[in-house]
């Protein structure tokens, strides 16, 4: 029985870093700007709009675009930024050189675009992003313009470097906590006697990181947005499945204290069960391969 529950534990640890592994990118090496991967060398592009535009309501501007380069294109490209929250004409897809409808300028590798831009109504500060660069696959130069909006009134705003570990505390603390609780019990399937108490300290520690990990999440995100701001059959789920796991959790150390081991083993195993499910959901919830998408 240890020796198929050892198994199974380890088939699900591997999973977990075949996942992260596999659908995972990172390029410390490239900076963290887009010219880190698409070098703008080659090309440049400028607007008749130099500062930041200060509107009350919805208004429309025309913004003049003037771009530079070989096998050339001009795009305010969707979701970019907060491009999606704009009305623009003539096009939100590429603009290239000589199109023949856009394009105001007969020159080759160079391109003259006219722009109307409608703000949303909403008190708000918005970047509209365009991008320049050469019309072709992989990772090509370009060169970038990016034009804020104040609509209203409303600041630039600065960023926060707490908020970005916020945006990831979940991966920070969460996944050492997985990690800690499943190493435990992998030791003390394999000689319980030996590592009963390095069990302890390792789900100790899980545990911990785990109560730090849900008290910043409900003092960081805003009870509209738990019920709103996520796919509800992933994050539903997620909320309960951790919620469980820490009430057993904190159960099977009490009876771990108290010696009471075949308690704390079921517990033990419900808390790690709910845990590795919760992981799986928060996965999904986080990724692009929504099963509700695939369907």
């Amino acid at each position: 029985m240890k020796k198929k529950a050892l198994i199974i534990l380890l088939s699900i640890f591997g999973l977990m870093f075949a996942l992260v592994a596999y659908f995972g990118t990172a390029t410390p090496d490239r900076g963290d700007n887009h010219s880190g991967c698409h070098p703008a060398a080659g090309y440049t592009i400028s607007s008749n709009v130099t500062t930041t535009v200060e509107v009350n309501g919805t208004t429309t501007i025309w913004i003049n675009i003037t771009a530079t380069g070989t096998n050339l294109f001009v795009q305010i490209v969707p979701d970019a930024k907060n491009n999606d929250q704009f009305v623009i004409n003539p096009t939100t897809a590429r603009i290239t050189d000589n199109d023949g409808l856009n394009d105001l300028d007969a020159d080759s590798d160079e391109i003259t675009v006219i722009f109307s831009v409608t703000t949303p109504a909403e008190e708000e500060y918005y970047v509209l992003f365009i991008l320049a660069g050469d019309n072709s696959a992989g990772q090509p130069g370009f060169a970038k313009i990016e034009i804020g909006f104040s609509v209203g009134g409303a600041a630039k705003p600065v960023v926060n470097p707490l908020d970005l570990i916020f945006e990831h505390l979940g991966l920070y603390l969460g996944m050492p906590a997985l990690i800690l609780l499943t190493l435990g019990t992998i030791l003390v399937l394999i000689n319980e006697n030996k590592f009963v108490k390095i069990h302890g300290i390792l789900a100790g520690g899980s545990w911990i990181l785990t109560a730090i990990n849900v008290a910043a999440a409900v003092i960081k995100i805003s009870p509209e947005t738990w019920l709103t701001g996520y796919d509800l059959i992933y994050h539903l789920p997620h909320i309960i499945l951790g919620a469980i796991g820490l009430i057993t959790g904190f159960l099977s150390m009490l009876f771990g204290i108290a010696a009471e081991r075949k308690p704390a083993k079921l517990t033990g195993y419900i808390t790690l069960i709910c845990w590795w499910a919760a992981f799986f959901t928060g996965y999904l919830l986080n990724s692009d391969l929504l099963l509700l998408y695939m369907i």
